[in-house]
């Protein structure tokens, strides 16, 4: 008998939303998972990670029921319940704190562990904004990209003109591991079109290895580079003052911005050469045209909201947006639908209160906090290992007066501390709305399989706990397909003619302007932007360094780079075959020259430490990291057998612009394990 195929996309935390093909035998067991063909950006391949997703689904430590904890907080000792047990003294312990303490001293913490909008923005955030639980300000992950860009003149030009690109300049990013499809059109546009690489990154990536020129300024200082280079584009008279004249306006404001930045200054502040500097800016004044394609990886510092600022006025300064593939490189269409309208914010009485995900350690310890936290529901997240200041999170898990509910596929780190555990579903075993926040096209995912034991999606764990609770709101009363054609109801997508029924046929949809077109003559982008001012940083373009510096007495000399891997995505892989077998160890990459004064030899196992922490780990000596810089792996869990992970090491501080992370804003010292 011929196996069923069911589209569906992927809803990892990754700008790609790949559309696939499940394939589904008689038994209603998925035996294959490959790229659809159809899509125009991600039809050719999947990445590593989901090109093993059924290891994932079928997991043997999948978690199959509804489980309750019969142990210490960490332990991971559960037993299993029904999900009428489980429900019910969910309930029940949440009336109790809300009659007690209110109903702020309920926390909902959730990310984009799935990006589907039912799974993310959806009925659950409306359940706890209808309770009238504490809010939560979701900017661990590049709120400054979004903060910087909207209201101030910037128009991103689509990434699927990059082929057409002469230099493609990627910026705090590697695509090779978390963005296979943007790596796919810069291999397009190098092969057909000869173009130059640019990588910045002061990690010799997977992607960097390909550069054609790869630089590697300090963790942070980015904004520094980018002054100087404009800088150097006035001085010498590479500007494109017809471009500048029609287009922009304040630029003698960025003439004075720019003035002290001189490569020298930016050379002792970076750590690059005075050449690297003014090469580098020749080369993206001159070419015709030059992308800039930035990620996260430089928006975790103290200063990032500010260095972006500062990048964003290179394509203006240049003229790059006189054609379809210059300019600053991105798309976002996860704003296509109409996420209001299931999520309802509405529901949030005036007054509520907001914490931020990265501080999550010091507001579940705040002894002052008024009330404090008592109940913490998680979903699509794990707070353990990627929130911030990891030791007081954990502190702040293992009280015993705090009632945690996690509903996830697996027993993670953040689940170990639970009183509740429910078992969660996968993207093929749900429907689901799915966007991008890098490419332009929108997708209908339909579930593939039933669910894996007694699995359930959020949008349904959101149904029933609101029937549990006695709320009657309509919205609580939608089944999923419901849910996805309300959030297509008078939404963006909406205008452009899509349709629920014309997305389930198609399974994807292209949204936003045509491609293949320049700025429009009405574009304009301001050098000087109040609307930065009062948001917190300078309305022209300024360097804030990092909060913390290497200085000659310090205790922590060492620079730390937390990376993301190529075999996972945060911690959504890290106890699965396709991770464990590329990644056996937990490693500390270190640079000889730092490795030997600290008799440090290569294979070694070594302890990574400053004043919030430590992390055990295996040093491996290498030329990918700079003298002065270490790096650690990002969403690495603990488990049973594994020390601290990265977050142990990493301050829960807040950037300058909408309250963003500092992940690699962080100093260590390395040494033996003794």
């Amino acid at each position: 008998m011929a196996h069923q195929e069911t589209r569906v996309t992927c809803t990892h935390d990754c700008p790609d939303a790949c559309s696939a093909i499940v394939s589904v035998d008689a038994s209603g067991r998925a035996v294959d998972i490959r790229a659809d063909p159809s899509h125009p950006i991600t039809g050719r391949h999947l990445c590593v990670k989901v090109d093993r997703y059924l290891e994932r689904v079928y997991s043997p430590d999948r978690v199959m029921t509804p489980l309750r904890r019969t142990g210490p907080k960490g332990e991971g000792r559960f037993e299993p319940i029904t999900w009428d047990d489980a429900l019910d003294e969910i309930a029940s312990r949440w009336q109790q704190i809300i009659e007690t303490h209110g109903a702020e001293a309920i926390l909902p913490y959730s990310y984009l562990g799935s990006m589907g909008m039912l799974d993310a923005f959806g009925t659950c955030d409306a359940l706890f904004n209808r309770l009238g639980a504490t809010l939560l300000d979701r900017s661990i992950c590049g709120p400054q990209g979004f903060a910087v860009t909207f209201g101030a003149g910037v128009q991103w030009s689509d990434p699927e003109n990059l082929p057409d690109a002469e230099t493609i300049v990627v910026w705090g990013m590697d695509p090779v591991s978390t963005s296979i499809h943007t790596w796919e059109l810069i291999r397009r546009a190098r092969k057909h079109n000869h173009a130059k690489l640019v990588v910045i990154d002061p990690y010799r990536s997977r992607t960097a290895a390909y550069a054609d020129i790869h630089l590697r300024p300090h963790a942070g200082t980015d904004g520094a580079l980018a002054l100087a280079m404009g800088h150097v584009i006035l001085r010498d008279e590479l500007a494109d003052d017809e471009f500048i004249a029609r287009h922009t306006t304040d630029i003698d404001d960025y003439r004075t911005a720019v003035a002290d930045w001189t490569p020298e200054r930016a050379a002792e502040e970076t750590g690059l050469s005075v050449a690297e500097i003014v090469e580098f800016a020749h080369l993206y004044a001159t070419a015709r045209p030059a992308a800039i394609r930035y990620g996260v990886g430089m928006q975790r510092s103290a200063g990032s909201g500010s260095a972006l600022r500062a990048i964003q006025c290179l394509p203006a300064l240049t003229g790059q947006q006189r054609w379809a593939a210059g300019g600053i490189s991105n798309a976002v269409s996860i704003g296509a639908f109409n996420l209001d309208s299931i999520s309802r914010p509405d529901f949030t009485l005036d007054g509520t209160r907001s914490v931020n995900m990265i501080q999550l350690g010091r507001t579940l310890t705040d002894a002052d906090l008024d009330p404090p936290i008592r109940a913490l529901h998680v979903w699509n997240s794990n707070p353990a290992v990627i929130a911030a200041d990891q030791q007081k999170v954990l502190e702040g898990l293992r009280r015993d007066d705090l009632f945690t509910v996690v509903h996830y596929q697996f027993l993670t780190d953040t689940a170990r501390h639970a009183d509740i555990v429910l078992p969660a579903t996968t993207m093929l075993e749900h429907a689901d709305l799915v966007g991008s926040w890098g490419f332009s096209y929108i997708s209908w995912n339909e579930a593939a399989i039933k669910p894996v034991g007694e699995s359930r999606s959020n949008a349904e764990v959101a149904r029933l706990l609101a029937s549990r609770l006695g709320l009657d709101d309509e919205l609580f009363k939608l089944d999923d397909h419901q849910l996805m054609e309300l959030a297509l109801t008078d939404s963006a997508a909406a205008g452009e003619g899509i349709t629920p029924e014309t997305l389930r046929q198609d399974g994807f949809a292209r949204v936003g302007p045509s491609s293949g077109e320049p700025v429009g003559p009405d574009f304009m982008f301001a050098f000087s932007a109040e609307g930065l001012a009062s948001a917190g940083i300078h309305p022209v373009a300024q360097y804030r360094p990092p909060a913390n510096v290497p200085t000659p007495d310090g205790s922590f000399p060492l620079r730390l780079l937390t990376l993301k891997r190529h075999h996972s995505i945060n911690s959504s892989y890290t106890s699965l075959p396709v991770f464990l077998g590329a990644e056996p160890e937990t490693l500390c990459e270190i640079h000889p020259d730092d490795a030997e004064p600290r008799g440090i030899n290569d294979g070694d196992h070594v302890r990574v430490v400053n004043g919030l922490g430590e992390m055990e780990c295996v040093a491996s000596l290498t030329e990918k990291v700079t003298p002065g810089t270490v790096t650690v792996p990002f969403g690495r869990g603990q488990g049973q057998h594994r020390s601290a992970g990265a977050n142990s090491l990493t301050s829960d501080l807040l950037g300058d612009i909408a309250d963003g992370p500092t992940f690699c804003d962080n100093l260590v010292e390395v040494g033996p394990l003794s």
